[in-house]
């Protein structure tokens, strides 16, 4: 009789370890594809600016932003500061091929233009 309750014992425990070990590898699962999905959603997602400067002097990064305010005055800018930098950026484009049309045309002014994703982290 003790055996038999002994094995019953060992025979449950196994039961719910084998049961608690699958949930966690279904969470870890769901997990591990959340995480596939915010890296490959991180990949290219609106909305985008442009770059056009990235400068140490606020003074300097002002004086490029008031140059771009006047050289495109329907594309809106502004000085975001990065790690003792100022970059200076122009627009806030909904799509990737408004702001891949708009950096053909800033290029021709700013070379070292860049386009970015604003995305929140």
């Amino acid at each position: 009789m003790k055996t038999k309750k002994i094995y019953s014992s060992i025979l449950l425990m196994t039961l719910c370890t084998i049961c608690i070990a699958q949930e966690g590898e279904t969470i870890t699962k769901k997990e591990q594809k959340n995480t596939q999905e915010i890296k490959s959603s991180k990949l290219i997602t609106p909305p985008f600016s442009i770059q056009i400067a990235n400068n140490k002097n606020l003074k300097e990064a002002k004086e490029i932003k008031a140059k771009a305010t006047r050289e495109f005055p329907s594309i809106t800018a502004h000085i975001k500061p990065n790690n003792q930098k100022y970059n200076v950026i122009l627009g806030d484009f909904k799509t990737l091929e408004e702001a891949q049309k708009k950096i053909a045309l800033i290029k021709n002014k700013h070379p070292e233009s860049v386009l970015i994703s604003n995305q929140k982290n």
